[in-house]
């Protein structure tokens, strides 16, 4: 039977029980028997609502045993009362008789709107003899005997206690034994998303795996149908060599020498690089050596320009200083010639007086006046002759303070003279300073620039060096694949002489490969030369020893500086690639995903 919504059900529920009223419930009903309980609702029921039978004592609106679905009514819209029944069959019925139950009313939001009194399931004769029991028995007991049942109505009471807070013990484990199932199920579909993602990614990468084997497959189609068209055209080869055996000799040997030249030439060119690298590395630290010398020269320089910068500074602040003593003297020489301005004044003031009393003693002398005119006036002579003395005694001192001021004012110029050409050289040294500094940083600047299209060069003709080198072994590469083809066409040829050799009674003919192993045959005279080398003249290189990392030849060094050179190239260690252009960072992530 389909249960409730888990929405509904997980509502709180409410205890209104007095909206619906189950009518005439009896105490008992028989088992194995359908049973139809009437109740009456003060609402309109919904279609989602629904009544469950309960055992007594139940918590949740999930403990029902059994329940029905509210079957609508349209015939009793817009009554505020409605009766209704419901039919439980007995195939859903409980079958404990020693339990008590109870119907329920549970609307659509999973509140509870009613509930029936308890009742239980037993055959008529027990609840008849039940009946008879408790309408005939009389039972008497002693004080003793009640006594006793009430102690072990205690004992019973407090049993019942533990056993309820052992459940709910168990319903708390319980409780968190869902909570750990929740947290397992999620991990667990976590772990099943992943797996799926997993399933797609592997049936991804053998779909991957397919279209590879398929185009692999083709390609060994293609190889299977390149190897039977190379057969037939070396059977029609050979065919054709029967009758070109001395032109093959002298194909042969003219491709030999051409190959010998190729290989001269590739290694004069490749010695030329190395030699020019070295040229270049020699001049690169002959150039390093230099702006060494020049950098030390340029520290020098810096140092007595700091030590002209303080010196600069210093003259700096004594000119300030001098600045200073000029502006004070500019200051005293403007007051002593106010001095001297007011001095001269007072002079000409004195002169003219000194003129005037001379005039009137010129004019008293003149006048012969008596000897009591004389002594009367002799008086106010006398006092305008010291006044007379005074004021010359007085100029005279104003005339040498003068002259001691105009010394002090010519010294005072010809000292600011002397300072401003000391602070004039001052400047013109530290000039010459700045403008050596920066020819300095100039030459400096320029050689660093050498030096760079120094190191541009060394890179280009060492990425010419590694292409010729790779080109020399690229046609090495090519040339003992030209052998093995050489080699097979050769085993070809003497499988399809073979029958001929045993039809001449064992004379091998001169002109065939397999009476003439050193005979080497010769293909088109059309094709390429490489194609019919059988043995090329390789440079020595037993005296190169070579990196096994970047597989660089290198001439003229030592075993122990080889090994340098071979420490020096950071290298993966599971798939050996050189990761020289990696950073730290970037090898490290490249190795741990080896171990992944």
């Amino acid at each position: 039977m389909e249960g409730p919504s888990g929405a509904a059900a997980a509502q709180p529920l409410a205890r209104s029980f007095s909206q619906v009223v189950f009518n005439n419930i009896p105490q008992s009903y028989p088992p194995s028997t359908s049973l139809t309980c009437h109740y009456t609702a003060s609402f309109q029921p919904h279609p989602r609502d629904w009544v469950g039978i309960f055992k007594v004592g139940w918590n949740s609106a999930k403990d029902y045993h059994t329940f029905v679905w509210v079957e609508p009514c349209l015939d009793v819209v817009g009554q505020e009362s409605v009766t209704r029944q419901t039919l439980f069959k007995d195939y859903y019925l409980p079958k404990d008789e020693m339990e008590f139950y109870q119907f329920c009313y549970i609307d659509v939001t999973g509140q509870v709107r009613g509930a029936s009194t308890p009742f239980c399931f037993k055959s008529p004769e027990e609840q008849s003899l039940t009946s008879r029991l408790d309408d005939d028995i009389l039972v008497v007991t002693t004080q003793e005997q009640v006594d006793q049942s009430v102690r072990e109505r205690d004992e019973l009471q407090k049993e019942l206690d533990q056993i309820r807070q052992e459940n709910e013990t168990l319903k708390s484990a319980l409780e968190k034994e869902r909570q750990d199932a929740a947290v397992f199920k999620e991990q667990n579909e976590e772990k099943e998303s992943e797996k799926s993602h997993l399933v797609e990614e592997m049936g991804q990468i053998k779909e991957e795996m397919g279209n590879l084997k398929s185009t692999l497959q083709q390609k060994l189609q293609e190889i299977d149908t390149l190897k039977e068209e190379l057969l037939v055209q070396t059977t029609q080869q050979l065919e054709l060599e029967q009758h070109r055996a001395t032109e093959q000799k002298e194909l042969s040997r003219s491709s030999d020498r051409a190959a010998a030249e190729n290989e001269k030439h590739t290694q004069e060119k490749y010695d030329r690089a190395v030699l020019k690298i070295n040229q270049m590395k020699d001049e690169h630290k002959a150039l390093k050596g230099t702006i060494e010398a020049q950098s030390q020269d340029i520290a020098k320089l810096n140092c007595k320009l700091r030590e002209g910068q303080r010196e600069l500074f210093k003259t700096e602040d004594s000119i300030q200083l001098l600045q200073v003593d000029l502006q004070s003297s500019d200051t005293q020489k403007d007051r002593l010639d106010a001095e001297l301005q007011r001095v001269t004044l007072n002079m000409e003031d004195l002169k003219r007086e000194n003129q005037e009393l001379c005039r009137r003693l010129t004019q008293q002398g003149t006048q012969q006046e008596s000897p009591d005119d004389l002594a009367s006036t002799g008086g106010p002579l006398q006092a305008l002759v010291s006044q007379l003395q005074e004021a010359q005694v007085k100029l005279a001192t104003e005339r040498d303070e003068t002259r001691n001021t105009k010394r002090q004012v010519v010294a005072l110029n010809e000292e600011l003279t002397n300072v401003k050409r000391q602070l004039d050289n001052v400047v013109m040294a530290c000039d010459e300073d700045r403008r050596k500094s920066n020819k300095f940083e100039l030459q400096l600047r320029e050689a660093l620039e050498a030096v760079a299209d120094k190191d541009g060069l060394i890179e280009e003709n060492e990425h010419m060096m590694r292409l010729v080198k790779h080109e020399n072994e690229d046609l090495t590469r090519e040339n003992n694949n030209l052998r093995s083809n050489m080699e097979g066409l050769r085993s070809a040829y003497a499988d399809l002489n073979a029958p001929t050799s045993d039809s001449s009674h064992g004379q091998p003919d001169s002109t065939s490969p397999a009476g003439n192993t050193s005979t080497i045959p010769a293909p088109d005279p059309t094709e390429h030369p490489y194609e019919v080398i059988e043995d090329v003249a390789e440079p020595e290189e037993g005296q190169l020893l070579m990196c096994r990392h970047c597989h660089e030849s290198f001439p003229g060094i030592t075993r122990g500086e080889l090994e340098q050179h071979e420490a020096s190239h950071r290298v993966c260690p599971f798939c050996t690639v050189i990761c020289d252009h990696m950073e730290q960072s970037v090898f490290e992530d490249h190795v741990y995903s080896h171990e992944l």
